[in-house]
């Protein structure tokens, strides 16, 4: 069930990855990376962490640790957290 889980988390965090750093030149949702330096670097950045999130998320489909997991799950979390924070205050 875990290994389910963790593919479908591994998904998710690489589709928002992907959305992020394709979305770093133009319009997405209410935010314009192209007027604000901020958003743009906001966008790369995160998307590139989540990436990395995600090709950890992979790999831990087949390590199966438990730590490792947890870690992963974490960072996740916090990544996208931050994210959430930081665009909210060009809201």
């Amino acid at each position: 069930m875990i290994t389910l889980l963790l593919i479908l988390y591994t998904v998710i965090a690489a589709g928002l990855g992907y959305y992020l750093v394709r979305h770093q030149n133009k319009r997405f949702l209410t935010f314009d990376p192209t007027t604000s330096a901020t958003v743009r670097h906001i966008a790369r950045y995160g998307g590139g962490l989540m990436l990395l999130v995600a090709i950890g998320s992979a790999i831990t489909i087949f390590y199966q640790s438990t730590v490792v997991i947890a870690l992963v799950l974490a960072s996740g979390c916090l990544i996208m957290m931050a994210i959430g924070l930081l665009l909210i205050s060009f809201m």
